[in-house]
């Protein structure tokens, strides 16, 4: 016995570990942001594009390289000298350059002085990291907008099963008065019929509301990547309707800074393709060490030191049209920023609108249904009671039954729909 209660303790705490605890909306955007791959996805863009501006940024310090050769020539350039250079006349030398195994050690450096090209690049890097910050805000806007559909859906389908679980126990009630009804022969059979098909209708009803409440937190644990099951706390009645006069400006959204920046960028490129095709000066320095040896004669080697320091003057002329080539692709590029600019402009001007129309009509239609509620909730009361008494039929009743379901499942999507929107339209969140 002991083992089963540890057995069944056990599996309690599991469960109790396989399940998400989410408070409030809030909440829920918190834990996404520290825990969800797409999250940190977005935060590791603008890192990545940091990284490039430190790449480029070292292409403009000096460079020191050490390197080290050992080579073998088998066949030694050679010269014949007349002897009279050195005073024998009428013979002549054979001269060797160099012995046949030869070691080089040294260092050099580099340093471009003038490259407006690797500038160009530079500038247009650091845009590039500001349009990824953008960026990544863009995603994360996303991101929050379908969690915060994913949560109030899965809100309402819970209210719409809570509304079920009342709408099951008020047709068992009906079916008990039926049934007694039937059982003293007062009843029409297709009256009780109809009840019974009534009440199949509602447990009908709730294995599919369940099962949309299940794909909806699939939903949201798909969105999180989280193998748990998430649990919401929050209900749809804790909204106050504050009243929105204006819309707010999309000019601040990321995603219509992330277009300008866009732009700014593909400028910045054109202006690094005009720049290729410039003289480019740089200094370069190199000091080497050479050793050459005759390893089967002792005391045949060769030491010398030799260093030099200049100037590099580099005037592309020809590279088969790439920099007229490259030219015309970020010309190209450009257009095609300034076209994306403007539809994205357009398209989160409109979404904005849309928004703030949408939450204005589930604004405007709250009071009316409040009281469609209030009305119908009021009609099934006065119709349980008549039901019971005997007084109503079962299609009156059923009438009734059906406007209040009909005005309370309207009333529940609109307010959600009011606190969607108002979210989406105040990007309060």
């Amino acid at each position: 016995m002991r083992f089963l209660y540890a057995f069944i303790f056990i599996l309690f705490v599991s469960v109790a570990q396989a399940q998400l605890r989410v408070d409030s909306l809030s909440s829920l955007l918190k834990y996404a942001d520290e825990h969800a791959p797409t999250a940190q996805r977005a935060k590791l863009q603008p890192q990545i594009a940091q990284k490039d501006i430190r790449l480029q940024s070292s292409t403009l310090y000096p460079k020191i390289n050490v390197f080290g050769t050992g080579d073998y020539y088998p066949l030694i350039p050679t010269q014949v000298i007349p002897g009279e250079l050195l005073g024998h006349p009428g013979t002549y030398y054979k001269a060797q350059f160099g012995l046949p195994y030869i070691f080089t050690a040294g260092a050099e450096v580099s340093m471009p002085v003038i490259n407006l090209e690797k500038w160009a690049t530079l500038e247009r890097t650091k845009a590039q990291y500001t349009q990824a910050q953008w960026n990544s805000k863009a995603q994360l806007e996303n991101f929050h907008i379908q969690l915060i559909q994913a949560y109030y859906q899965t809100l309402v389908i819970r209210e719409v099963l809570r509304l079920n679980d009342e709408n099951a126990t008020t047709v068992n009630e009906l079916m008990r008065i039926m049934d007694a009804r039937n059982n003293n022969g007062v009843l029409n059979p297709s009256d009780y019929n109809r009840t019974k098909n009534l009440q199949l209708d509602v447990q009908s009803s709730a294995v599919n509301y369940t099962q949309n409440l299940q794909q909806a937190n699939s939903s949201l644990t798909a969105l999180l990547a989280i193998k748990d099951t998430v649990q919401l706390s929050e209900t749809l009645n804790t909204f106050n309707w504050p009243l929105l006069q204006t819309e707010e400006s999309p000019a601040s959204r990321a995603g219509w800074q992330e277009a300008d920046t866009k732009v700014q960028v593909a400028e910045l490129a054109l202006s690094e393709s005009k720049r290729g095709a410039l003289p480019k000066l740089s200094l370069n320095g190199r000091y080497t060490y050479n050793y050459e040896s005759k390893f089967q004669q002792a005391g045949n080697n060769v030491e010398f030191n030799a260093a030099n320091i200049g100037l590099r003057l580099d005037f592309p002329v020809f590279q088969g049209n790439y920099y007229r080539t490259l030219k015309q692709k970020s010309e190209l590029q450009l257009r095609s920023a300034k076209l994306e600019q403007e539809q994205t402009h357009a398209t989160l001007t409109q979404q904005q609108r849309d928004w703030f129309d949408q939450y204005k009509t589930a604004f405007n239609k709250k009071t009316i249904l409040e009281e469609r509620v209030k009305t119908t909730s009021d009609n099934l009361r006065i119709a349980k009671l008549d039901v019971k008494e005997g007084v109503m039929e079962f299609d009156e009743f059923n009438n009734i039954f059906a406007e209040y379901n009909r005005a309370k499942m309207e009333y529940l999507q609109n307010l959600a729909d009011g606190i969607l929107y108002y979210l989406l339209s105040t990007q309060n969140f």
